[in-house]
């Protein structure tokens, strides 16, 4: 068993098995559950991971996007990982992705211990030991999961470079050594949009764009929405209770400023003062 992993072997350790947790119309929204291969039986510690992409690309099994280190973290702890998909920005908004997250986890508590069981019956999933994850954008529905949820759902959160706030942008800025492109290919990627169109996954480099020219443009909250409920940053303030969290940030990323996470971890430790908040910002940038 390898556990020094590239993006080329990155899953070679698991079995993947994939299905969905809701459907809209005849559109089915994708979750992966990922087994060890060599996972010892019994009940078995469960990770959710949710992916990146500014919450208008990505999909869950990509495995550039799937962080090295969680392989060999899975591993080491006999962990299944569930990856699930989501209704993706500007085709829907941030109360659609909101509403996934329910139903998600509706699925998670009520349909996951059946479904693994149809396909590995030695192992059962431990829902009361769950780890909340997710990377950059994927950061934004693990937050939101806790605080959606009753207090006794997760036990921890981890976080890479998160998405936490509405990410100031200019149509100059450079990001992760890309421009942003202009006003005119923003309007033709919207125009092109046939409405009552679903989308759940978006394979990089698909959309990488997306979420920069909607924010550098002025579009952001015109499709994602404005509530104070939709930014983590906003609705912490009126949280009743939260887990304890580790966020991983590289203090040059040029794509999710590490002051607005520093800011967040600030202000999450001032109102839960006997939670523990621990947060690393290594020299680079984003990474996996």
């Amino acid at each position: 068993m390898s556990l020094r992993t590239t993006a080329a072997n990155r899953f070679d350790n698991f079995n993947i098995y994939t299905t969905s947790y809701k459907k809209i119309g005849d559109h089915e929204i994708e979750v992966n559950v990922l087994v060890p291969k060599e996972i010892t039986p019994g009940k078995r510690p469960v990770m959710i991971k949710w992916h990146g992409g500014g919450l208008t690309a990505g999909t869950a099994v990509y495995a550039p996007w799937f962080a090295g280190y969680l392989v060999p973290f899975l591993l080491r702890n006999n962990a299944i990982a569930i990856l699930p998909n989501y209704r993706l920005v500007p085709e829907h908004t941030g109360d659609d992705i909101l509403e996934d997250i329910r139903d998600f986890n509706t699925w998670l508590t009520s349909s996951l211990p059946t479904y693994l069981a149809s396909k590995a019956p030695s192992i059962e999933p431990d829902l009361s030991s769950i780890l909340i994850s997710g990377e950059s954008a994927g950061a934004w529905p693990a937050l939101q999961s806790v605080l959606e949820l009753p207090r006794s759902t997760y036990k921890a959160c981890l976080l890479a470079y998160p998405v936490l706030s509405t990410i100031p942008t200019h149509p100059d800025d450079i990001i992760m050594g890309e421009s942003i492109p202009s006003n005119e290919v923003l309007e033709d990627f919207l125009a092109g949009i046939i409405p009552g169109t679903i989308i759940s996954a978006a394979r990089p480099p698909a959309r990488d764009a997306v979420a920069p020219m909607l924010r550098a443009h002025g579009r952001w909250g015109e499709f994602f929405g404005t509530g104070k409920h939709l930014m983590p940053d906003t609705r912490i303030e009126d949280a009743k209770f939260f887990v304890p969290t580790y966020i991983l940030h590289g203090r040059d990323d040029t794509n999710v400023p590490v002051t607005e996470t520093e800011r967040f971890v600030q202000r999450a430790r001032e109102l839960f003062p006997k939670v523990r908040f621990e947060l690393e910002t290594p020299p680079g940038g984003s990474w996996v």
